[in-house]
């Protein structure tokens, strides 16, 4: 549910009010901020047989760590295949912070938790897909991650996740990481010294479709003419500010890597909204069919 505070609760409600999955969902969260008291629920995985919305009950007094009790619990039913995919709603980093929770987000967290060292903050579309590179760090620390033999092994392990899920090969468009693509060493030389000899490895071997680098304020437009296109991105904003400008209501954020699908909407809690029932769920509800999606490329 994430963060109780935040509109977590409000866009679930619309979302599967809107849409009515084939796929046994588990809400887990506080029963006391839903209004339909006809929902059943349940403390035990166990009980969810039937098809339709269960709610599971955490913690029925709220505190400020509540959002962190109930993706700690639904981390830890995905990792024991209680359930197959986890769709998270926003929460509150400032929140975690101050309740002595040291992780920055629930990528962070996720990763840790399964045992993984490769994993990838992906955010799809129907238009724009992207791969971030690098997440949460300063900027000015980014450089120093621009490595050939790193940008390689990325690349070949978002490849290789994408293709695991979707059951399809995609084309890749790198991204340049200096203003118009370094312009041949004028601007930044980390395109020529480091980026396209990573791309020549990866292209002469011909085992992933990938091209570039090109300048970052027009790949976004060049990859949102083709459906199966994913722009490597090198740091947070350089990826996010062109995607959620064109998918803020569409958008999904996906982790890569873990042994369970988990999607969640591409915004945050939005809590100078919430309990005022104007939330868009549009985005949660596209991360919820994302996700039933991703179990039939399974079968």
């Amino acid at each position: 549910m994430g963060d109780p505070q935040g509109i977590g609760p409000e866009i679930i409600h619309k979302s599967l009010g809107e849409y009515s999955p084939q796929c046994v969902v588990v809400i887990l969260g506080e029963l006391d901020y839903y209004a339909d008291k006809s929902i059943k629920v349940i403390s035990n995985i166990e009980e969810a047989e039937d098809k339709g919305i269960f709610f599971y009950n955490v913690n029925s007094s709220a505190s400020r760590d509540s959002s962190y009790k109930y993706v700690r619990t639904g981390i830890e039913w995905a990792l024991g295949k209680n359930i197959h995919a986890l769709v998270t709603a926003p929460v509150s980093k400032e929140k975690w912070h101050r309740a002595g929770i040291t992780y920055k987000g629930h990528t962070q967290l996720l990763a840790e938790t399964a045992g993984v060292k490769d994993h990838c903050m992906f955010f799809w579309s129907e238009n724009l897909k992207v791969a971030l590179y690098t997440v949460h760090i300063p900027l000015k620390d980014v450089f120093q991650h621009i490595q050939q033999d790193k940008i390689i092994r990325f690349t070949r392990f978002v490849d290789s996740e994408l293709t695991r899920l979707f059951k399809k090969k995609f084309t890749f468009l790198v991204s340049g990481l200096n203003p118009h693509a370094g312009e041949d060493g004028i601007m930044g030389t980390e395109e020529r010294d480091t980026i396209i000899p990573a791309i020549d490895v990866l292209t002469l071997t011909h085992e992933i479709d990938i091209h570039g680098p090109y300048p970052p304020d027009t790949i976004s437009l060049k990859a949102r003419d083709s459906k199966d296109s994913v722009v490597i991105s090198w740091y947070h904003d350089q990826g996010l500010i062109a995607f959620k400008l064109l998918n803020i209501h569409s958008g999904v954020n996906m982790t890569l890597g873990l042994p369970y699908i988990r999607t969640a909407p591409d915004h945050g809690t939005a809590v100078d909204i919430a309990g005022k029932g104007i939330a868009n769920p549009s985005s949660m509800k596209q991360a919820i069919q994302l996700a039933e999606y991703l179990l039939t490329c399974r079968t």
